[in-house]
């Protein structure tokens, strides 16, 4: 578990990728050239895409308040992704909900 004071940074866009984060207490506002895109709240995960493409890091991350953020990385996310199709499904629901959003404002 990792622990975030409001203000924290997290990473900052183009950081190296090694892990995603599951939110689970607070909120993480996410921003993309200093612009908030998107507020991460309790129970949500988040830097999906960066530990499947291993791309750097799209977004920066500034904890909102204060929160504590399940930590997984490449491995745990392969066993968890192979050996519990909830989590395939939880995943895949974020995917297509922030897709939808992000249509939603082009």
């Amino acid at each position: 578990m990792l622990n975030y004071r409001a203000g924290d940074m997290m990473f900052r866009e183009g950081d190296p990728a090694t892990c995603m984060y599951i939110v689970l207490k607070g909120s993480v506002e996410m921003s993309t050239r200093d612009k908030s895109v998107a507020t991460i709240p309790e129970g949500k995960p988040l830097c999906m895409l960066s530990i499947i493409d291993k791309k750097p890091r799209a977004n920066s991350a500034r904890a909102k308040e204060d929160c504590e953020l399940a930590l997984l990385d490449e491995r745990t996310f392969r066993v968890m992704v192979e050996e519990t199709p909830d989590f395939v499904w939880y995943v895949i629901n974020e995917f297509a909900s922030r897709l939808r959003a992000t249509g939603g404002l082009l």
